[in-house]
């Protein structure tokens, strides 16, 4: 499509900002980059992993809308988020475009989508 570039930012909408950012900054071993009490980032490959309280606009949790993150080893990634406290909520599968595919949902209700886009993992 023309003039998207890639994704820029994942916005996570959580109950409070301050006790996700201390579970989201484990999860990614890296600390935010920008830190306030009501919006939080966290670069991840290039691109902004935000936490924003949620709100009578947006909740936390499933909302119709997966990012999916490229991984080179869907196996272990799941497993690393599952560390974290984190539930398969669907996958992992090998889907019709011939890519693995895998959602989590972490401690906050929201999903995170993972893409292995290579063979059968191991």
């Amino acid at each position: 499509m023309d003039g998207i570039l890639g994704v820029d930012e994942v916005l996570f909408f959580v109950p409070d900002v301050q006790v996700a950012k201390q579970w989201y900054g484990e999860l990614l071993g890296v600390e935010p980059y920008f830190d306030h009490e009501g919006y939080c980032a966290f670069r991840l490959a290039n691109v902004t992993v935000g936490l924003h309280p949620s709100d009578e606009k947006n909740s936390s949790g499933v909302a119709g809308q997966v990012t999916y993150w490229r991984v080179s080893d869907i196996l272990k990634t799941i497993a690393h988020f599952e560390a974290h406290g984190c539930s398969k909520l669907r996958g992992p599968t090998f889907g019709v475009d011939r890519v693995w595919v895998c959602q989590v949902k972490d401690p906050f209700e929201n999903v995170w989508g993972l893409v292995q886009r290579s063979e059968r993992p191991e």
